[in-house]
């Protein structure tokens, strides 16, 4: 989240999560308490062949500690470990399939409201410094992140469409406010995320969620548009024990 700066890598994947501007639907398992929570999470390709596969661990209090990966062949593709001080996330470390360190975050709250995020690389020097705003509950309205080798910034907002009530907007702008891109986020009547659709240039994609009739996140697809048509990539689904 460094590649440059991880919330404009939006191409790849309510406006919950400690990533700045790269929604996923488990942020939720690190900032809320939610009820019924997947075990596992299985990615196809759009011919429906099976290419990824997560598996996630929870501590006593449902919050994720472990994500572990494998590939297509079902071979072990490395993993991802969460910790939390008094329930809240304090890093996140990625390994890759030789159990390295490619990548820690660290996590820096003021009462429950995340303020700042720093990204450092396997060797543990500082790559990114994210100053976030959010409330307690783990939502994010805005963010700015620092570069700290190039020292060039970028930062994202959000803001309600003032045409419609349903939809908010989260503005990507450079360091001299120059607008990158923007995101439509989605919600139906129940205030579930359904649709978040991307703009960057000509490049336009969407991101859709389905949800069971309990409320949980059932799947969630990928889409390109490529001329007047939408051309899904990938479908993600959610196991549940």
């Amino acid at each position: 989240m460094f590649r440059t700066f991880i919330f404009f890598i939006i191409l790849s994947f309510p406006i919950l999560g400690y990533t700045p501007g790269k929604w996923s639907h488990k942020d939720a398992y690190l900032f809320k308490k939610v009820k019924k929570v997947p075990t596992k999470e299985i990615v196809r390709n759009a011919e429906g062949q099976v290419v990824y596969v997560a598996e996630y661990e929870y501590n006593s209090d449902g919050k994720l500690i472990t994500e572990t990966y494998s590939d297509k062949e079902g071979k072990g593709d490395g993993k991802t470990t969460f910790r939390y001080t008094e329930g809240l996330l304090t890093s996140e470390e990625v390994y890759d399939n030789g159990g390295h360190l490619v990548e820690r975050k660290d996590f820096q709250f003021k009462g429950r409201a995340l303020k700042k995020m720093h990204v450092k690389d396997s060797e543990g020097k500082l790559v990114m410094v994210y100053s976030i705003e959010s409330d307690g509950e783990g939502n994010v309205f805005a963010a700015e992140g620092k570069n700290m080798e190039t020292k060039d910034n970028e930062s994202f907002r959000f803001q309600i469409d003032p045409k419609r009530p349903n939809v908010q907007i989260q503005y990507l702008t450079d360091d001299k406010k120059k607008e990158l891109g923007e995101i439509h986020f989605k919600f139906d009547s129940k205030g579930n995320l359904v649709e978040r659709e991307f703009f960057q240039g000509e490049t336009r994609r969407v991101h859709k969620l389905k949800y069971k009739a309990d409320g949980s996140l059932e799947s969630h697809s990928f889409h390109v548009k490529q001329g007047d048509n939408w051309i899904l990539e990938k479908t993600h689904v959610l196991v549940y024990d």
